[in-house]
């Protein structure tokens, strides 16, 4: 079985566990341990339709959350 190729380096893709930064209707919700294709070459990110569907799910029930955080927001003024 021929490795998957990244289509935009054209390096091997293996399979990785990754802290996702996901937004969802509006509120921002961190998952952990997803499973997506990453570059070995440039780091791009391959997700399944099963996968992208999970996150929604998960996100769409975040009041189960096992942790909460308080991040800072800035404004960058040029």
């Amino acid at each position: 079985m021929k490795a998957q190729e990244c289509e935009f380096c054209s390096g091997n893709i293996c399979q990785q566990k990754v802290t996702v930064n996901h937004w969802y209707e509006g509120n921002l919700v961190i998952i952990k341990a997803v499973p997506v294709g990453v570059c070995r070459e440039c780091g791009q990110q391959y997700y399944a339709a099963e996968t992208l569907d999970a996150l929604d799910t998960l996100a769409r029930n975040s009041e189960t959350a096992q942790e909460r955080i308080s991040v800072p927001v800035m404004v960058m003024h040029s």
